[in-house]
């Protein structure tokens, strides 16, 4: 060995020792979180499944909602589709009716145009019977002043 060489070899032995610490703690946390009770590695996997469980269950209180929004929607559409279809049909059965009372109207009116119409024949043919019974009186009349 040479003179040279040992503040070299102190030197990087005073590192070695400098670091046995700190490579002995490291190796000991490693240790420590590698061989944990069984107890603390139980509590660790409930946690873990309590979480899980939790994400699950907001995705599905999530799902619920959405389906029951999608659902409300499908019912609010259906709704609208029902009452537009109930006014068409309310719609149109009073266009019927409408025509119906018009329909009966007409044939009111029609009934008593015949009636008037007939009602004037009468009056017609009475006067005419009346101005024959006149003219047949005349006439009778006048052969008796003739005759």
């Amino acid at each position: 060995m040479s003179l040279l060489s040992i503040p070299k070899t102190v030197v990087d032995r005073s590192l070695q020792l400098t670091r046995v610490p700190l490579d002995l703690a490291r190796s000991a946390a490693a240790a420590g979180l590698r061989q944990r009770s069984p107890e603390k590695r139980a509590a660790e996997r409930q946690r873990e499944r309590a979480e899980r469980l939790r994400q699950q269950a907001e995705r599905e209180r999530r799902k619920a909602a959405e389906k029951r929004d999608a659902a409300a929607a499908e019912a609010e559409r259906t709704a609208a589709a029902k009452k537009r279809t109930a006014a068409a049909k309310a719609k149109k059965a009073k266009q019927l009716n409408e025509k119906r009372e018009k329909s009966a109207q007409l044939t009111k009116l029609e009934a008593r145009e015949k009636s008037l119409e007939a009602e004037e024949g009468s009056l017609r043919a009475k006067r005419e019977a009346e101005l024959v019974r006149e003219v047949a009186a005349k006439a009778k009349e006048d052969r008796k002043r003739d005759g």
